[in-house]
């Protein structure tokens, strides 16, 4: 213990030494010229002290000093930060290969190995692309896996009509199992979660540890932006990410090894009926037969996580949105179910091939990702060459933060923005949103499953407008509440009433 506090402070003495050299004698970095304006900043510190929760809202009161293109130093990593559309397009349209790389942060680098979201750009990506492009989010797939959806969510709808008038539903908790279930059965053919888990202490425990365990990373560290902390921040941070990356990386070899053994037991897949059974493990291990040098288990695990991670997280939280400003909003819940009984009726439930007339409940859901806190700052993207943006200067190196929420909450590129208007979507506005709307990312990082995440929610949500009449139930009635505040309020636990015009469809479920 002692030998370690003599290093300890040794690191610190020498880092501090380092510090002081830096600031007394620059390293000859070359100084760039116009570079984008920037606040006043603290030595060592940069503008973290500008910084205040919420994060989007500080950036975007700098934002109105400074322009909406302008400068940061966080530590000792430059930032830059965008939120018009035109500096969006120009990052991801003629500098977007400059753009399309990340930042790898010595704090996540054991969760973001083997990555699609966070994999530096190159042929190892382009590869993962490919393959997430061709087998999970192709048409074709998205056509092949619609019975998954639909029997998922008349899961859903069955739970809502057993409970009746009875108990209020804490809908996080219901849209998280449906998405994981869902990207689980994608995965593996199996579902994960069976009947009312969070009706049980036990139940709720493992729902909980799920969770908490295919949680979205909560971002950088401290150490991450002071190279000289970096050693202290590892020897706080990198046990627990040791920890949580070996129970993600058990989880996941299980799901690989049962396949394996089904794999082995079952005959080889010849038609085409059982080629439209195959989940995406499947895929890979014929895939890791024919290219081994590529298809390795760590790569399997990395597709895996990025299905239960991003499949599940962002499209809870957009649906619970939804919700949030349907049921403070009457009048664009009964259009919506207007919509759905006049193209589908009341004598069965809406399915994969009705949501294409469904504009309305897409507009919707349009609107819950513009007004929602599903995702108010954009992942980050690294800068590799000098480039020019809005005329200013961007230096090799630099970070680049998209600002969605000021973006989509701009009273000069929206009319009335703070407003719940789901008819903006509609019409001619809606033909020209273009980098106005970018909560998927743009460019070639965008997120590759929008369509399926689309048709996930609208299903859902569709589901519950056209069978349930909604009502705000008592906070905290159902245990495993988790009181979180939305942007336009706090979200009760709702009552699904069940539908006296849908009672003879939710009975034969």
């Amino acid at each position: 213990m002692e030998i370690f506090q003599a290093l300890l402070y040794i690191g610190l003495l020498f880092s501090f030494s380092l510090v002081f050299y830096k600031l007394i004698f620059p390293s000859g970095r070359v100084q760039h010229k116009n570079l984008p304006p920037s606040p006043p900043r603290i030595p060592i510190l940069g503008h973290f002290h500008l910084l205040k929760k919420p994060f989007h809202h500080a950036l975007h009161n700098l934002s109105q000093k400074y322009g909406p293109v302008f400068f940061l130093w966080l530590g000792w990593r430059p930032v830059l930060v965008i939120s018009t559309p035109s500096a969006i397009e120009e990052c991801f349209t003629k500098n977007d290969i400059i753009f399309a790389n990340r930042p790898l942060f010595p704090s996540t680098r054991l969760l973001e190995k083997g990555s699609l979201v966070m994999s530096p750009y190159g042929p190892y990506w382009r590869n993962l692309r490919r393959f997430a492009a061709s087998e999970i989010f192709s048409s074709a797939r998205i056509q092949m896996t619609s019975r998954i959806r639909a029997d998922e969510v008349r899961c859903l709808a069955k739970k809502l009509f057993a409970r009746g008038n009875r108990k209020p539903a804490e809908v996080n908790s219901l849209f998280y199992v449906l998405t994981f279930n869902i990207m689980m059965k994608m995965v593996s053919g199996e579902r994960y979660f069976e009947g009312d888990e969070l009706e049980s202490e036990k139940g709720r425990v493992e729902f909980n540890d799920i969770k908490q365990t295919f949680a979205p990373l909560s971002g950088p560290a401290v150490g991450d932006f002071f190279p000289f902390l970096e050693f202290l921040s590892n020897v706080i941070g990198r046990v627990k990410s040791e920890r949580l990356q070996r129970k993600r990386d058990a989880f996941m070899q299980n799901l690989v090894d049962a396949q394996r053994r089904r794999k082995k037991r079952s005959c080889p897949v010849t038609e085409e009926g059982d080629e439209k059974r195959k989940n995406i493990i499947d895929v890979m291990l014929m895939l890791q037969e024919s290219e081994p040098e590529f298809y390795t288990n760590a790569v399997m695990k990395g597709i895996i996580l990025v299905m239960l991670v991003g499949g599940t997280d962002a499209s809870t939280t957009t649906l619970e949105a939804a919700v949030s400003f349907l049921i403070s909003n009457p009048n664009e819940f009964n259009k919506a179910r207007d919509e759905i009984d006049s193209n589908v009726g009341q004598s069965r439930l809406v399915d994969d091939g009705d949501l294409s007339k469904l504009t309305y409940l897409h507009c919707i859901i349009n609107e819950a990702l513009r007004l929602g806190p599903t995702v108010p700052l954009s992942v980050l993207h690294k800068v590799s060459e000098d480039c020019v943006v809005g005329g200013f200067t961007v230096p090799s190196g630099t970070i680049l933060l998209v600002n969605n929420w000021a973006l989509h909450n701009d009273p000069t590129l929206w009319a009335d923005p703070t407003l719940f208007k789901p008819e903006r979507f509609n019409g001619p506005e809606g033909e020209k949103v273009g980098y106005k709307f970018v909560p998927f990312g743009s460019g070639r990082r965008a997120c590759p499953g929008v369509s399926l995440a689309m048709r996930v929610m609208a299903l859902a949500l569709g589901t519950l407008i056209q069978c349930f009449d909604w009502e705000k139930g008592e906070e905290n009635s159902e245990g495993g509440g988790n009181g979180r505040k939305m942007e336009n309020g706090r979200l009760m636990p709702i009552l699904f009433r069940p539908r006296k015009a849908l009672m003879d469809a939710l009975s034969e479920l």
